[in-house]
């Protein structure tokens, strides 16, 4: 959980997805499970990558506060 994220979300529910591609970027996870129930190997994947997955979401406002350093774990 990051604090703030809640409130920067365009679509609440991307709420999952978002704060495990964040954690991602903060802890290195390598695998992830989203909400459709799919597994995502992120060790193939740069931060960069798990940052443009949040732009296509439509989650400008996250990553822009992400670069930002505005967000810290919980």
């Amino acid at each position: 959980m990051f604090w703030g994220l809640s409130e920067d979300l365009i679509n609440k529910n991307n709420y999952d997805e978002v704060n495990k591609l964040l954690d991602f970027i903060f802890n290195d996870i390598e695998t992830v499970l989203i909400k459709d129930g799919k597994e995502i190997n992120l060790s193939k994947i740069e931060k960069e990558k798990a940052l443009k997955r949040l732009e296509e979401l439509g989650e400008i406002k996250v990553v822009e506060n992400f670069k930002a350093g505005k967000y810290k774990p919980i």
